[in-house]
């Protein structure tokens, strides 16, 4: 390294080892590092910093909307909290998804994530997202993932699938568009992390074909959430899902001793 250049790099690790490394304010609160801690927006608050971001000419005008002078220094609005340590245990079943709708700070990028809970012999229920590409990765537990490709010419038969399964840390491409689902085969609760190349990668149901001709309303009353299907459903909805969907969670709830009765 020459003389100047060592020179200039020592007079700047001088100035930044004077300055504090957060900037903060008696109203953010932090954490015992010091670093601000996360506040969940209110609708009202994501709704006008939305507003704000789309009318915001550049991304200089952006961040001065994200990290406004006098916030102390804080990310809050580039950040989530999918799951609040200090409440209740997420159901089986749920899935909370990051996106524009509950980060306004996405807007603008191409990224979202969501985090989901699936209990034993559970199963995510067949859907696609519509404007974008997911990428599941199982933290806890174990998954069994599946997709149908894409069949061309006439329809004859089955639709081909590819299917894997997935343990801790391993993950897995959902293509955008394609009708994916995800089962788990044990009797314990399997956690997943998601992320997606769109800040707004929606998630359409395939209830018309998954559940046959069932209304609606008879679907949702039936499971309570449309989107999964657990043990206790199941005896409501034999004979209207699909024989495969059924050996999969019976077969399932027998070796893990659980009724398929509510």
């Amino acid at each position: 390294m020459n003389t100047l250049l060592r020179g200039a790099l020592m007079a700047f690790l001088a100035a930044t080892s004077m300055a504090s490394p957060l900037a903060t304010t008696s109203s953010t609160s932090t954490s015992a590092a010091g670093a601000p801690t996360f506040t969940p927006l209110t609708p009202a608050e994501i709704k006008d910093l939305q507003t704000e971001l789309l009318l915001a000419a550049s991304y200089k005008d952006k961040e001065q909307v994200l990290f406004p002078a006098g916030n102390g220094g804080s990310a809050n609005n580039v950040s989530f909290q999918f799951v609040n340590s200090q409440g209740p245990p997420p159901q089986d079943g749920s899935v909370i998804v990051g996106s524009v709708d509950s980060i306004p700070g996405l807007i603008g990028t191409h990224v979202a994530a969501a985090v989901g809970f699936i209990g034993p012999c559970g199963l995510n229920v067949p859907h696609l997202h519509p404007r974008g590409n997911e990428f599941l990765t199982v933290v806890s537990g174990t998954l069994i993932g599946a997709f149908l490709l894409e069949e061309d010419g006439q329809f004859a038969g089955d639709i081909p699938q590819v299917a894997m399964t997935l343990t801790n840390f391993t993950g897995m491409l959902f293509p955008q568009g394609h009708i994916h689902w995800q089962f788990n085969p044990t009797c314990e609760q399997a956690v997943f992390a998601a992320a997606f190349d769109s800040n707004d990668e929606g998630r359409f149901q395939v209830a018309q074909t998954f559940f046959s001709s069932m209304p609606d309303n008879v679907l949702t009353s039936s499971l309570g959430n449309p989107a999964f299907l657990g043990p206790t459903q199941l005896d409501q909805l034999r004979g209207i899902i699909p024989e495969a969907f059924v050996v999969m969670v019976d077969s399932c709830a027998q070796s893990c001793g659980i009724k398929t009765g509510s």
